[in-house]
């Protein structure tokens, strides 16, 4: 419902201006998400189907759900994060007053943008490293390291972003609100 509704509200509903091409990214986020979700849930049901009626299993099956699971959760952070629609603790912004709640809402968007800034970072100079030294998986499937940490790596960056932009957003807003 939060895709559809996205989808038709255009830029983030809280009010941020935004480019069009990073509205469709963040679309393309909760879209990929979502169908990695269906993708994993035929596959584990297929593969539940088979082993009842003795026709084996699919091998690679379990593994791929484990690959799906952690791809499509680093794709519907960001999405997530640009709808306002993550899971947020806020008994404390509730109890404080508006400057003061603002003022929090400052500080976490942007400790949220040094942590999510730090782990893009990291990502990527470990997938760096893996590639240089050729790692490999080797379980049922066999495929460079390195790609496991390209979803981490897209997601935090994209994640920073939009920690960014709701930073810039809420230094924008006036004192009194």
């Amino acid at each position: 419902m939060a895709l559809q509704s996205a989808a038709a509200e255009g830029p983030a509903p809280s009010g941020a201006s935004s480019g069009g091409m990073y509205h469709f990214l963040m679309i393309l986020c909760g879209v990929a998400g979502a169908m990695l979700f269906a993708a994993m849930a035929v596959l584990v049901c297929v593969d539940v189907f088979m082993r009842n009626v003795g026709m084996g299993n699919i091998s690679w099956g379990v593994e791929m759900t484990e690959y799906m699971l952690m791809v499509a959760t680093f794709l519907a952070a960001p999405w997530l994060l640009y709808l306002n629609d993550h899971i947020r603790v806020d008994i404390i912004v509730r109890g404080v007053s508006a400057p003061a709640a603002r003022l929090l809402e400052l500080i976490t968007d942007a400790f949220g943008f040094i942590v999510c800034a730090v782990l893009a970072w990291q990502s990527v100079v470990v997938a760096q490293d893996a590639a240089a030294q050729g790692g490999m998986v080797f379980k049922v499937l066999i495929f460079p390291e390195w790609w496991l940490n390209v979803p981490m790596a897209f997601s935090c960056t994209l994640l920073a972003i939009e920690f960014a932009r709701r930073f810039q957003r809420g230094l924008r807003v006036p004192e009194g609100n």
